[in-house]
């Protein structure tokens, strides 16, 4: 195998094409040229979304029967509903990610149409906006001019109440730095009225659930968009990038935090909370452009190889991550 040097506490989060061109595994087999062998997954894909609009539909359900019922109260059960529902939108949501790299479809056009089809629709938001925003946090990772910069706020209470009363999203809106937009995405017309056409499902979907289910279902609803799935967005992307040594005095929208991403399980909650490859989010940010449908063997290919190392460093579970982040 190929020997290189690895920087103290690097995990080249931000620099891997450095790496790229000297790898090789214990077969003689290069890095560059298994790479090569990798096509998305697309039915995997299409299954993994399937799975969350079923667990959407199954809480709407649970919602309702409980309440008609009288088995929980109907606050208790609306709040259990938010909950749930927040958390499988922000599921659904991850998919854009894989939107925003075209792999959805062989054909760019395609893959931008199905992407806002299936989800994002639900954020009020296209798949050609989201990818200038998105493609700025690859280029600008760690540093004041990153783009998704939830992990610039130190995780505590006030992390936690803000997030969930949606302060939290506002504070990073206002904070977000202006990003140059491509005149090919301008262009692009397709996406234009995905946030109109978001906003109208939404008012169609609680008008459904008043009418055809219950008002419980309805808050529900509510709050679980407009509460909890930011949470969990928000601490997602905090718990994958926020390193353990960073101050939680220091301004990191002044400061650089430094390029740290970590790798999570693959265990049933983590391919879930961190579903779409995020529990590899890692291998991610070393290949951007590689489906997440192939990141188990991008990491089963590393694993043999000199940066099998870097990987282990980085790896960690979503529940210690979050007990060490929060403690400190």
């Amino acid at each position: 195998m190929n020997r290189f040097s690895i920087e103290p506490g690097s995990d080249y989060s931000n620099s891997f094409q450095r790496l790229r061109p000297v790898i090789t595994d214990s077969k003689g087999t290069k890095y560059v040229d298994f790479v090569k062998t990798l096509s998305p997954h697309y039915g995997r894909l299409f299954l993994d979304i399937a799975l969350g609009y079923a667990a959407l539909l199954l809480t709407c359900a649970l919602v309702v029967a409980l309440t008609a019922n009288g088995v929980i109260p109907g606050w208790l059960a609306a709040g259990l509903g938010a909950l749930s529902v927040g958390f499988w939108i922000a599921y659904l949501q991850l998919f854009i990610h894989e939107g925003a790299h075209f792999n959805f479809s062989p054909e760019r056009s395609r893959s931008d149409a199905l992407c806002n089809l299936l989800i994002a629709w639900m954020i009020g938001t296209s798949v050609q906006k989201y990818r200038i925003i998105h493609f700025q946090h690859h280029r600008a990772l760690g540093t004041v001019e990153d783009s998704e910069m939830t992990y610039f706020f130190p995780l505590n209470l006030l992390f936690i109440i803000k997030t969930l009363l949606g302060i939290r999203v506002f504070e990073v809106l206002a904070s977000r730095k202006t990003l140059q937009v491509k005149k090919e995405t301008i262009r692009d017309e397709r996406g234009k009225y995905v946030g109109l056409a978001g906003l109208a499902a939404h008012i169609v979907i609680l008008a459904a659930t008043y009418i055809f289910g219950s008002v419980w279902l309805s808050l529900a609803w509510i709050a679980g968009v407009g509460a909890f799935f930011p949470f969990f967005g928000a601490l997602r992307q905090l718990l994958e990038h926020r390193n353990e040594r960073a101050d939680s005095e220091t301004n990191y929208f002044e400061t650089d935090h430094g390029a740290y991403t970590r790798m999570f399980g693959s265990d049933v909650f983590s391919s879930i909370f961190g579903g779409a490859g995020f529990n590899r989010h890692l291998l991610h940010h070393w290949e951007p452009a590689i489906s997440y449908t192939n990141l188990s063997e991008i990491e089963a290919y590393l694993l043999d190889t000199d940066v099998a190392p870097l990987i282990e460093m980085r790896r960690s579970s979503y529940f210690k991550t979050f007990a060490n982040l929060f403690h400190s």
